[in-house]
């Protein structure tokens, strides 16, 4: 009988465990991106950036990030919230700008001249939780158009539809 319990348990972790992985799709700006270490060790952020950089010495990073919630209430834009709320604590200058502003897809740009590093963020509803997808650059050029040209590419990345082959990277969650 115990056999049996821990069978069936087995099999139930092993479905929540395959239904909680979310897909998505992402073209990169260039060729070279490739996939490092999370700075901060979390193993569940999907970190990219450029070809000759590293986790340690990158300039630019792409993060993928999903957060499972347990209040199914909680909309992505107050996820970003909270994410601006931490980045607070690490760049005490930041003054988010929003360029989408709506509950379920909500994108915010900010700049921390003290450390010299400029954001794009952008949250989004997922299957099983919350997308957020951030562009962060250590030595942005404040005369080029970062963050239109990061708006636009961020705005792109979506929950992978498995019945269209598009031809983009496809990143799980």
């Amino acid at each position: 009988m115990k056999k049996i319990i821990i069978a069936l348990l087995s099999v139930f972790l092993m479905q929540n465990i395959t239904f909680s992985a979310e897909i998505v799709e992402f073209d990169f700006p260039n060729a070279g991106w490739h996939q490092v270490v999370s700075p901060d060790g979390i193993l569940s952020k999907k970190c990219f950036v450029p070809a000759n950089q590293t986790s340690e010495n990158y300039t630019e990073m792409l993060i993928f990030n999903k957060r499972t919630l347990k209040n199914k209430g909680i909309t992505p834009i107050v996820i970003l919230q909270k994410q601006l709320g931490k980045d607070r604590l690490n760049y005490m200058d930041i003054e988010p700008n929003y360029i989408v502003n709506d509950f379920d897809n909500a994108m915010v740009t900010w700049c921390s001249k003290s450390k010299n590093t400029c954001t794009v963020q952008r949250a989004f509803q997922g299957n099983e939780g919350i997308i957020i997808v951030t562009y962060r650059n250590r030595m942005p050029h404040y005369s080029q158009n970062m963050f239109g040209q990061w708006s636009n590419i961020l705005s792109h990345v979506k929950l992978h539809n498995s019945s269209l082959n598009t031809g983009k990277n496809k990143i799980e969650l």
